[in-house]
């Protein structure tokens, strides 16, 4: 009588990349045949035009890999461009299992969908500095939010005013 066994689990490493090359060393070990997930975090970032939402690595220089095939070995992770090596405590790698790494991702999508359901980086309650403009300097709170301006609650002359200030002009303290 033979017994079908499920095959064995893949782990998911932890690699360990060069600065700012996580996205390189994604591209390479994907093409070489390995699993990859590089949890990434939105976030909203000021410019010139005003404030555009970006992508940012959940943890930078980290990233998560496991073989795509149980035959694959873990040896060539480490002279793949873009990577330093794999995480290791003492000479064991360091591993995750499946229902972590979920959890990671189910956090990543969270928070994009709430930088997502936000039109603009400000939300009411927010304390605000005012960085450009003829009120440069003054600090206020955010009463109010609309698609091309922010409400913000300043004390002038001892009294609490709400002045619509552009989005572009304002920072989060």
């Amino acid at each position: 009588m033979s017994s079908t066994l499920p095959p064995p689990a893949r782990p998911w490493y932890v690699c360990f990349t060069k600065p700012r090359r996580e996205a390189l060393a994604v591209r390479k070990l994907e093409e070489q045949g390995y699993e990859v997930c590089l949890p990434m975090l939105t976030r909203w970032e000021k410019t010139r035009g005003g404030w555009t939402k970006q992508q940012q690595v959940m943890f930078p220089r980290y990233g998560f890999v496991r073989c795509g095939r149980a035959e694959q070995s873990i040896s060539p992770i480490r002279s793949t461009p873009g990577v330093t090596g794999l995480v290791t405590f003492g000479t064991l790698p360091a591993t995750l299992d499946e229902a972590l790494l979920e959890a990671i991702r189910v956090l990543a999508a969270q928070q994009a969908r709430s930088v997502e359901e936000r039109g603009c980086p400000f939300r009411e309650g927010d304390t605000v500095d005012i960085t450009l403009g003829p009120l440069k300097g003054m600090s206020g709170i955010v009463s109010r939010v609309a698609d091309e301006r922010v409400t913000v609650l300043l004390s002038l002359l001892g009294r609490e005013k709400p002045v619509a200030i552009p989005a572009a002009h304002l920072a989060l303290t």
